[in-house]
């Protein structure tokens, strides 16, 4: 580089790999942006991706793009997919590609002018690309490859075609395959169709009319239909694939030989053919291979090169089942049954048969191998062998391994195209053609044979002078009229040469022989006529002697091929003479002996016979040379026969079948023409009349194939100049006879009927022969034969206005002929009489015939005249157009079966239409179309969609919408002007609009045409809009006028203004024009061509509404739904004009009406239904309330601006909860945040009065809760509806599952659901309440006792229920919702009801599959704002406690009471919930950690109670307050007391209830040796405390009265354990008793406890419930706060508490709650210096035996269960119960998730220390078991118990002073769990990497109460335990 030169940079082109280099901007070399001359389109071949902004533009590989100007070595352009971004890039990263350039300058579009073939791979290959990847990723691998291929095989493809080396036939070929692989591939991605033409090029939409599209996407889809039938798919993957048999196409059989296994040892022949077993007939030459000795072909250079094709099979023989290859095997030796011949003998082995059908049903696309088996008999059978193994009548079975290995292979098509197709195949000169024996029914011009086929059949033979039958072999030669043999004439099989004699096989003495060998004579048609087959009979010698020589013949027969009149022998069997050769040879001197036995020749001597022997042959000759027929000889050779004679030839001719005729098609009318012009006046009627019959022959289908043949002849080989006046005449007279119906006609029927068949050659004739004619004549007559044949159509035109009687056949058939037969005439008759002549006979036809006659063939006549040169040419389509509309209309009108016909035949008049240049009459034929079948059209299609409505859809509903919208389009301004003045009356006019609109409407709402056809719904819409533009013009000019004018107009219409605006809502909203959805390749080609046909109608609706003026305020409320749904598409522009339109309804409403109710009403409705349904964003939302509220707030008038501001945030905030429930996800996980969302919303109904909707909405959220499994919640939610409800009469419509009833037969059946729903629940209270109104109104109005029983019978029933059955006691949960999450939980706090016996591990589960992208928070601290607005989701969950309702408990005060009972209201009916954070103020006390425990207590406040009709609101009040240690001491006495006090009073009401629950919670009170108990609150009454703490002294005297009420509790609960306790437990009783006494002596009377005075009064002697927040809102000295929660205290509590469970009614439950907190134990501290040991007068309770266990080891508590019935523990319980003993309810919280167990169980717990850390993880490592969650590691059951630890536990128990008692007949076992004693917490899971909780406190003496189970959780300042 140089300084002078300028910056320069390098950049590496990846395709070329050379290194270029550009100038920079600014350069030096910069001379500036210049628009570009030839660079101006491109591809990128290496991407360009600079970080820097613009004016850079990023590019991809592959990117297409347009260059706009250059500098340098830059351009600047833009890419086609993004045009909105312009920017510059390196001229080296683009390959220039040619183009040419329209509308240059600032707006110019370039169009690349590489082939549209290769633009459109390269699009079809980047919109497949992606759909490529989705495939990939769904797993759907067979499309995957599929698509694969189809791309690489594309790919190579467009490399062929930008070649530019094929010839052009090739490349009209490879395009119209690469259009079919596009078309498969599309299919197969569900993509939509693209319409070709016959090249396979794309059509474009723009210049193909909508009629043509349809017919080429019709004809599309039938192909592809045709395709999926058939099977095809490799046929567009590059394989090869025969498809099912064709009615018209030819199919051929491959056959290759590959081996011959048999133990044979001598030479064979074999012998293939095709045979059908129906007729029991061979079907096709014999294919023969001569193999040596070895089973090699003798010619070894046949060895693998042996093919044959069976040929000219059609489609009768495929689908014949009983068509089979057979292949037949014969030795050939020396050997004659074991016994040597003198000469070589010709023997019978075996035949293998195979089914050719299974090749072609279905067919197979590629060789098959098969091993023939190959089945042997006696020989006399052999000739019927293959039958035998058909039918499986017999034949003896091959042997295994054995056989003949042959392949086949199915071929389609002409010989001719097989052969090119495959050369390789033909490329030898061993691959023969086996023909059928016979001509095949479809027979060509081009067939020239010449075959003679002789099958040797039976015969018998006599003895003779032998003893036994003679071996006999018949030599077959052909021997010229000199007895000479004519050589190598006789073929025995295809693929083998010809021989001079041909032997046949022989049967070992067998006088009966059946050959069945057929040989083919390959002889000349000359050397016929003097040719006969001679046979000569032998008799094979088994006597080998040296002086046997060649013997002579027993017999002869002989066979003439050719009969003296020079035609050939008749097809078939014939009897031959058998003359005895020794007679024969003595008088061989006689004249000519007779050969065949017939009944007409005289036989020969009967000396000369051989009277016993007998011989049949069969012949059949297919000759194109030869004929069998006489007659047909005759005509041929006409002049050599008298003139006399000639009559009876064309009489004869006549007979003549039509398989000779053909034959000598040519030389037969040769032959009728040449006698027509030499004898006209004589035999001119008998030549038109063979004429016709002949003519007519080849209407049959079998020779329809020679009609080109006819055609040719006409052409090239007629040289009758002559004929043709006489022909004009004779058809002249056959119409007339035709008209005679009277019975006067003269000539016969048949030849009426046939002259109109061959009434097209005829005409053919006519004009050659007068064409020949005015050549040699040079034409003279021109104008008199234009005069007879324009008489000779009018006299056609005449015949087809005849009307005939009933019973008259002739005249309909002929003119049904004419018809038919007469548009392919047209084209002779144009040169002579002219387009406008000619125009006029057609349309003469058209108007001479009656609409409802022969409608058939009238619509063939129409669509041929339409199809013709005529209609092309304007001067005859103007003529020809008044008659077809008359006859097309006329069906469309009546909805006959001709009707679809006639919809076809106009479409094609649209494409003519569209086609012609603008002519100057084209526009009166639109005009004359639009006339005569707009209207015709309309209506069709109405009574077409009201069928289809009914009827799935009318199979004609397509064609009829694809002509109407070609009519239009086809409709230009003008047309219209003409349409509105021939509509002359406002009447008309206004129903043509009303009808259009609707039309146009109920098109765009249809599904007319299938999915894939998108090009032509798109091509649908754009003539929507073109046609709704204009007539929207009359609309606005004809039906808005002003009412003050005093003209006759029409004013204003607000119907057709109505459906105005409906179209142009519908046709904006319809999914095909939502281009959002699509991906970004179709999106771009629907813009280039279409562009956003929504942003136009959305304008001239605009528009439309804006020139309605003050006719604006008719509108509203009706248009508010439709403008609506128009604004909700998301599309910036459309939004920006439509929202404003609701302003302008507002302004009206005000304006009119002075508020806005109505449109509040209607807005709500619609926003619902179409927010509901899909429709609508977030941006939405933001633009309704930015445009609308804009406009209100500079409004000047202040009402407007006022009520238009608080209607506009209506809407505003109903689109968001709208919004938010339409974006919960769908499924089970998400129903609980769906029942939210639809609560939120149906709240909002509610205070906006749409009761409608709001019924709507609890019908679904209660569908909701069934589904779920809330019938709790779903009958508080019908309950809704119930209350709404009055007991009348009035009618209700059907809501849900109700139908339409009365209000009071509504509210009744809600009742009674609501009443199921709660005994589902059991929510029996709430029933009950329910029950008791519906009692009352059976009661007391319809009197209805029946029902009042039964009601009363469900009270009866839910108050037993009550009582006795178990209920869950619900879990209730704090979770906070942080971060990112929808506006209606974002930053918010709900407590949640838990689903039946749900622990916080669950709800966490639960939580975590409804928001998998959410975190859960590992601590109850307040959120910053870095989680509160994070783009994260954070979720904070925890358990807390309900408080039950002051009210609600206060009515059971002073009674006795069920438990049952209260205990339903402690966890139901509630909406409070209280979450304990305990925390230590001040330096922790280790020996008394109560000193400095303190509570903080958030009281948390929700709207509606639990339960109700969700089961989660929103927390509405937080109460934060403080419990000091004094407080916290009196909660935790009270506590013990209530429980205490259940306990007494359950046995005073049930004293056989089991004493072990009041036992244990009696003991564990009195003797709380390891806790400490009461005394560890006596330090609260030092002054040391009481300077610390004084605000702690106002709440003494409380915690003196409930100290001093759980002594008086203790000693009645003691005195009813003495009456009721079993003997076994007096011990422990007296025990308890003597522990009684100590506790009433300490603090039985109040004033000895303290050394403080106190005032008695100020303490309450009533005990309340400790979670009762009246009592703490009592003190003064408590902190309270309310908002959000208080920082978390420094240190985490240790002291463990346990509320009572609910959840086991009997006493089996209760002792387990009981033992669950009979230890009231700090937790110990794992710092603790030195282990507390246990007092020595502690005692473990087994089994009710008091028993004293040693000093246990420090560092982990001990949780000791004793388990009577180990089945009954719940499968998670030892992991379970191993997670939760760090909570605050460990057993009793884990024993809930299973059913209480029905014997009883002990369960006993502890605290100490027992093992070290070390020694847990030791015994976890061996037992394999590892921690979970950070906790003690989880061992399973058995393996635990075998533990080291556990060994150690259970010599602990054994070592107590007393011994257990012997176990009952109960089995028990024992559970050992070790837990670290961490901090109690019910909030989320700890973090495992976090340090174990702080708890050096030590732990409490066992002599305070009993633990409370609603003690406060762990304080979660740090990482807290798991």
């Amino acid at each position: 580089r140089s300084e002078k030169r300028g910056k320069w940079r390098t950049f590496i082109c990846a395709e070329t790999s050379i290194i270029k280099h550009c100038a920079m901007p600014g350069s030096e070399e910069n001379i500036g942006w210049r628009p570009t001359k030839q660079a101006k389109y491109g591809v990128v071949i290496y991407p360009y991706m600079y970080q820097k902004p613009y004016p850079y533009l990023k590019l991809h590989f592959g990117d297409v793009v347009q260059i706009l100007e250059e500098n340098g070595g830059w351009y600047r352009g833009f890419s086609l997919h993004e045009k909105q971004n312009k920017g510059i890039f390196p001229a080296s990263h683009i390959r220039l590609k040619e183009c040419s350039v329209e509308n240059p300058g600032a707006e110019e579009s370039v169009i690349p002018k590489e082939d549209s073939m290769v633009q459109e791979i390269a699009e079809v290959l980047r919109e497949w690309s992606v759909m490529w990847k989705k495939l990939y990723a769904e797993g759907k691998r067979r499309q995957f490859q599929d698509i694969t291929q189809l791309m690489r095989e594309l790919l190579d493809m467009r490399r062929q075609i930008m070649s530019k080396s094929l010839p052009r036939d090739e490349l009209k070929e490879l395009k119209q395959a690469v259009g079919a692989k596009i078309d498969y591939g599309n299919r197969t991605l569900s993509m939509d169709i693209v319409p070709r033409d016959d090249c396979g090029t794309a059509i474009n939409p723009k210049i193909a009319g909508i009629m043509q599209l349809y017919k080429l996407i019709k004809s599309c889809s039938i192909t592809a239909a045709n395709d999926r039938a058939a099977g095809n798919r490799q046929s567009y993957l590059g394989g090869v694939v025969i498809p099912g048999p064709s009615k018209r196409e030819e199919h051929h059989l491959i056959i290759k030989f590959e081996a011959l296994v048999l133990p044979i040892n001598e030479p064979c022949e074999l012998f293939f053919f095709l045979y059908d077993a129906r007729v029991t007939r061979m079907l096709s030459e014999r294919y023969m291979i001569a193999l040596s000795q070895y089973c090699l072909p003798r010619n070894q250079d046949k060895i693998n090169q042996c093919y044959a094709v069976f040929t000219d099979l059609d489609s009768a023989d495929l689908n014949n089942k009983e068509l089979y290859l057979v292949c037949q095997i014969v030795r050939v030796g020396h050997d004659l049954d074991g016994k040597k011949t003198a000469t070589a003998v010709r023997k019978p082995h075996g035949v293998a048969v195979y089914p050719v059908n299974t090749l072609f049903n279905p067919p197979i696309d590629e060789e098959k191998d098969i091993q023939l088996e190959v089945y042997t008999c006696n020989p006399v059978d052999y000739c019927r062998l293959q039958d035998m193994i058909i039918k499986k009548q017999g034949g003896n079975p091959p042997d295994k391994g054995t056989g003949v290995f042959i392949s086949l292979r199915p071929l389609i098509g002409s010989l001719g195209k097989v052969k090119e197709e495959n050369p390789l195949l033909f490329r030898t000169k061993y691959t023969v053609e086996c023909h059928k024996l016979g001509f095949p029914d479809i027979i060509r011009p081009s067939d020239v044979r010449h075959d003679v086929y002789l099958t040797l059949v039976r015969g018998q033979y006599s003895r003779g002078t032998k003893r036994a039958d003679k071996n006999v072999c018949v030599d077959v030669e052909v021997v010229d009229e000199d007895g000479k043999p004519i050589e190598n004439c006789i073929v025995a099989g295809i693929g083998e040469d010809p021989v001079t004699v041909y032997s046949s096989l022989v049967i070992y003495h067998f006088a009966n022989p059946c050959f069945n060998e057929t040989v083919k004579l390959s002889i000349t048609p000359e050397l016929m006529k003097k040719a006969k087959v001679k046979f000569s009979f032998y008799h094979r010698t088994t006597i080998t002697s040296s002086k046997i020589t060649k013997s002579d013949p027993f017999a002869f027969s002989q066979l003439k091929l050719m009969k003296e009149d020079d035609t050939t022998i008749e097809d078939g069997e014939h009897e031959l003479y058998v003359y005895n050769y020794k007679e024969y040879k003595k008088v061989h001197n006689l004249s000519p002996i007779p050969t065949v036995m017939d009944n007409f020749t005289p036989g020969p001597p009967q000396e000369l016979l051989s009277p016993k022997d007998n011989f049949f042959v069969r012949t059949q000759i297919s000759s194109t040379k030869l004929t069998q027929n006489a007659a047909l000889h005759a005509l041929l050779h006409w002049r050599q026969a008298k003139d006399t004679a000639i009559p009876k030839i064309l009489t004869d001719i006549i007979k003549v079948p039509g398989d000779e005729i053909v034959k000598f098609l040519a030389d037969t009318f040769n032959a009728l023409f040449a006698i027509m012009e030499e004898h006209v006046a004589s035999c001119g009627d008998s030549v038109f009349e063979a004429l016709v019959v002949m003519i007519s022959l080849l209407a049959v289908e079998k020779y329809e194939n020679f009609r080109p043949v006819l055609d040719a002849y006409c052409d090239r080989l007629f040289e009758a100049a002559s004929v043709h006046q006489h022909l004009v005449t004779k058809m002249k007279d056959v119409f007339e006879q035709v008209m005679l119906v009277d019975g006067t006609r003269k000539m016969k029927q048949d030849t009426i009927q046939k002259t109109s068949k061959a009434a097209e050659f005829l005409f053919k004739f006519i004009m050659k022969s007068r064409t020949l004619h005015e050549q040699a004549t040079r034409g003279k007559a021109n104008e008199q034969f234009k005069l007879s044949v324009i008489d000779l159509l009018h006299t056609a035109g005449a015949m087809l206005k005849v009307e005939c009687p009933e019973n008259e056949l002739i005249t309909p058939r002929v003119q049904a002929q004419t018809l038919q037969s007469f548009p392919q005439t047209i084209p002779l008759f144009l040169p002579v009489m002219g387009f406008k002549a000619m125009g006029e006979v057609v349309a003469e036809f058209l108007f001479n015939m009656k609409e409802a006659k022969l409608r058939i063939y009238k619509s063939v006549f129409v669509t041929s005249v339409i199809g013709s040169e005529l209609f092309k040419h304007s001067d005859s389509r103007v003529i020809i157009l008044p008659a077809v509309l008359k006859h097309l209309r006329y069906h469309i009108i009546q909805r006959d079966d001709q009707q679809e016909k006639s919809l076809e035949s106009l479409g094609s008049i649209l494409v003519h239409l569209h086609d012609v240049p603008q002519e100057a009459t084209v526009d009166y034929e639109v005009n004359l179309v639009v006339k005569e079948m707009l209207q015709a059209l309309l209506d069709y299609f109405n009574s077409v969609v009201r069928v289809s409505k009914t009827d799935k859809m009318a199979t004609t509903l397509g064609l009829c919408v694809s002509v109407l919208m070609a009519l239009f389009e086809l409709m230009l301004p003008k047309h219209y002007k003409e349409l509105r003045q021939s509509l002359n009356t406002a009447r008309k006019l206004e129903e043509f609009i009303e009808c259009t609109f609707s039309v146009f409407t109920e098109l765009l709402t249809l599904s007319v045409y299938a999915p894939d056809w998108s090009i032509l719904r798109l091509q649908q819409n754009l003539v929507t809009l073109r046609t709704t533009t204009q007539i929207s013009q009359i609309l606005v000019e004809d039906f808005l006028g002003s009412s003050n004018s005093e003209s006759d107009t029409v004013f204003f219409n607000p119907d057709l203004w109505e459906c105005f605006f409906h179209l142009a809502v519908t046709f904006t909203c319809q999914d095909p024009l939502q281009l959002e959805p699509m991906n970004e390749v179709r999106r771009n080609k629907v813009l280039n061509c279409y562009g956003d046909m929504r942003i136009a109608m959305n304008a001239l609706m605009v528009a439309k509404w804006k020139s309605l003026g003050l006719y604006q305020a008719r509108y509203v409320p009706s248009l508010i739904g439709p403008f609506l749904k128009v604004s909700l598409v998301p599309h910036p522009s459309i939004r920006k004009t439509t929202i404003p339109l609701f302003f302008d309804m507002m302004e009206n409403e005000m304006k009119y009406r002075h508020n806005l109710h109505q449109m509040e009403t209607e807005m709500i409705d619609k926003l619902d239904v179409f927010i509901s349904g899909g429709m609508g964003d977030a941006n939405y939302r933001y633009s309704l309330h930015h445009m609308l509220a804009d406009r209100c707030k500079n409004h000047p008038n202040p009402e407007v601006k006022r009520d238009g501001l608080v209607f506009i945030e209506t809407l505003v905030e109903l689109l968001r909860r709208l919004l938010d429930y339409r974006a919960v996800h769908q499924g089970d996980e998400y129903r609980d945040v769906h029942m939210h969302v639809m609560f939120n919303l149906l709240n909002f109904y509610k205070d906006m009065g749409r009761e409608e909707i709001y019924i709507r909405y609890i019908y679904r959220l209660a569908d909701l809760h069934k589904a779920n499994g809330n019938f709790v919640e779903a009958s508080f939610t019908l309950l809704l509806h119930a209350e709404l409800l009055q007991w009348t009469n009035q009618m209700q419509k059907q809501e849900g599952q109700y139908q339409r009833q009365t209000s009071s037969e509504r509210k009744e059946a809600l009742y009674s659901d609501i009443i199921d729903y709660f005994d589902k629940g059991k929510l029996w209270e709430c029933g009950i309440v329910q029950c008791r109104e519906v009692a009352k109104q059976h009661e007391t109005v319809t009197y209805d006792f029946a029902k009042l029983s039964a009601i009363h019978q469900t009270i009866s029933r839910f108050y037993s229920n009550i009582l006795k059955e178990i209920r869950a006691e619900p879990e209730y949960f704090r979770v906070g919702f942080y971060g990112n999450f929808p506006s209606f939980l974002k930053n918010k706090v709900f407590i949640f009801r838990g689903q039946e016996y749900e622990k916080l591990a669950d709800f966490n589960a639960r939580l975590s599959s409804q928001f998998p992208s959410a975190k859960l928070m590992k601590t109850l601290e307040t959120p910053g704002l870095d989680i509160l607005e994070s783009n994260e989701q954070y979720i904070q969950p925890c358990s807390v406690d309900p408080i039950p309702e002051k009210d609600t408990m206060s009515k059971f005060d002073g009674k006795s009471v069920a438990e049952q009972i209260t205990r339903f209201y402690h966890t139901n009916l509630v909406r409070r919930f209280l979450l304990k954070r305990p925390f230590h103020k001040g330096k922790k006390d280790k020996e008394n950690e109560y000193k400095t425990l303190h509570v903080e207590c958030i009281e948390y406040t929700i709207e509606h109670k639990f339960p109700g009709i969700l089961r989660w609101f929103e927390v509405k009040d937080t109460n934060i307050f403080v419990l000091n240690p004094v407080e916290n001491g009196t909660d935790l006495v009270t506590d013990n007391i209530t429980q205490l006090r259940v306990l007494i009073n359950r046995i005073k009401v049930d004293s056989q209830q089991s004493t072990s629950p009041l036992t244990m919670k009696l003991n564990g009170t009195l003797d709380a040796a390891v806790n400490g108990g009461v005394s560890k609150f006596e330090q609260f009454f030092s002054e040391e405390f009481l300077s610390v703490y004084p605000d702690c002294r106002q709440h003494l005297p409380s915690l003196k009265q409930c100290m001093e009420e759980l002594g008086k509790v203790l000693e009645e609960g003691v005195q009813l354990h003495s009456q009721v306790c079993p003997e076994t437990m007096r011990a422990l009783h007296n025990r308890m008793e003597d522990l009684l006494e100590d506790y009433l002596s300490n603090y039985g009377n109040q004033n000895a406890i303290g050394s403080q005075d106190y005032d008695p009064s100020a303490a309450s002697p009533v005990v309340q419930d400790p979670a009762s927040p009246e009592k703490r809102h009592l003190s003064s000295s408590r902190r309270k706060t309310t908002g959000q929660m208080s920082a978390t205290p420094e240190r985490t509590a240790t002291f463990t508490t346990h509320r009572p469970s609910s959840v086991m009614e009997d006493s089996q439950s209760e002792e387990q709650r009981l033992r669950a907190s009979t230890a009231f134990s700090p937790p110990q501290s794992h710092d603790s210096q030195e282990p507390p040991k246990l007092p020595i007068n502690s005692k473990l309770i087994i089994s009710g035996m008091p028993g004293t266990p040693p000093s246990i080891p420090p560092h982990h508590p001990l949780t000791v269960v004793l388990e009577d019935d180990p089945l009954t523990l719940p499968p998670s319980s030892p992991a379970t119960a191993l997670r939760q003993s760090s909570s605050s309810s460990a057993l009793d919280s884990e024993s809930r998730p299973s059913p209480p167990p029905l014997s009883t169980t002990v369960r006993h717990r502890m605290s100490g220390t027992f093992g070290s850390k070390e020694s847990i993880d030791k015994d976890s490592a061996a037992l394999g078991t590892t921690s979970q969650e950070g906790g003690p590691p989880v061992m399973p059951r058995r393996e635990l118990l075998d533990s080291p630890s556990v060994n150690s536990v259970r010599n602990l128990i054994s070592s107590g002073n007393e011994a257990p008692p012997p176990p009952d007949s109960r089995n028990t076992m024992l559970f050992v769990f070790f837990s670290p004693r961490l901090a109690d917490h019910d909030g989320p899971p700890a973090d495992n990497d976090g340090p174990p909780a702080d708890n050096d406190g030590p732990p409490a003496d066992n002599d305070g109460p009993p633990a409370d189970n609603d003690g406060p959780p762990a304080d979660n300042d740090g990482p807290p335990a798991d």
